[in-house]
């Protein structure tokens, strides 16, 4: 019973709150605040001079590499004055105008005066004189002749002193190439020599048209004058001088020589 009315007794007794306080002193954070900077500087001044001792350090350490003397720059243009560039323009407008003045001269001359000196100057500097070909020495054996006629219709015959004849209207053509060294006209027909080589040459005489003067080229495949056949035409072949005998004509009028 005791202990029962002892802890009723301690029930009733009557209990205050005490509530402590305790006040920081300012004192000591100041303190601490101080010592944080001290520490922050003394941490960046020990940061900055291992900096400075890295620097020198690394620079050492790198390789340099000695690429020798850089080439000088070339040195620049000089720039041309405005005045000089003005003088050429005027210089090449005055040519391009002189070019012209002499293109118009030469055009008016060609077209009213042929024979003056401009035009038989230039003429004399465009003109080239041809090489003169080499003379023809082959003998009349080593060409091969064709027909002096291109009609199968006409008939031709060659007579015991070899002179080749024949009557009808058509084309006469040379047995061979050659040029013409003369044409003649006596009564109304044409006679026309025609050298070959330097010593094969033909002579057509009664033609009534001459188709070549002298000089022209001509070939055995072009005509060279024309017969109305109201005359027999004759074809006599020369070597030199002498009348050619050793040929004959084959089916088609052909020349065939018998050599």
């Amino acid at each position: 019973m005791n202990g029962s009315i002892d802890y009723a007794e301690m029930l009733e007794i009557p209990v205050n709150t005490l509530n402590v306080t305790k006040k920081r002193s300012k004192k000591r954070r100041g303190e601490a605040e101080d010592l944080k900077e001290r520490v922050l500087e003394s941490v960046n001044e020990k940061l900055e001079s291992e900096a400075e001792e890295e620097e020198p350090r690394v620079a050492k350490e790198e390789n340099v590499v000695d690429y020798g003397v850089p080439p000088e720059a070339p040195p620049e243009p000089p720039q041309e004055k405005p005045q000089k560039r003005f003088l050429e323009n005027k210089l090449l407008l005055g040519e391009f105008i002189a070019v012209c003045a002499l293109c118009a001269t030469i055009l008016l001359t060609n077209l009213f005066w042929q024979d003056s000196a401009i035009n038989t100057f230039f003429r004399g500097l465009i003109s080239e004189e041809t090489p003169a070909a080499a003379p023809d020495e082959r003998n009349y054996a080593e060409l091969t002749p064709g027909s002096v006629v291109a009609d199968a219709d006409i008939e031709c015959s060659v007579s015991e002193s070899g002179v080749l004849s024949f009557t009808g209207a058509c084309s006469v053509y040379p047995p061979c190439d050659g040029v013409v060294e003369s044409v003649a006209e006596s009564d109304g027909t044409y006679a026309m020599e025609i050298r070959h080589t330097t010593s094969f040459s033909t002579v057509i005489a009664g033609l009534t048209y001459a188709y070549s003067a002298a000089g022209d080229t001509v070939y055995s495949t072009i005509p060279v004058g024309f017969t109305d056949g109201a005359s027999a035409v004759t074809v006599s072949l020369y070597d030199g001088d002498s009348l050619i005998r050793a040929y004959s004509l084959d089916e088609d009028n052909d020349i065939v020589w018998n050599v």
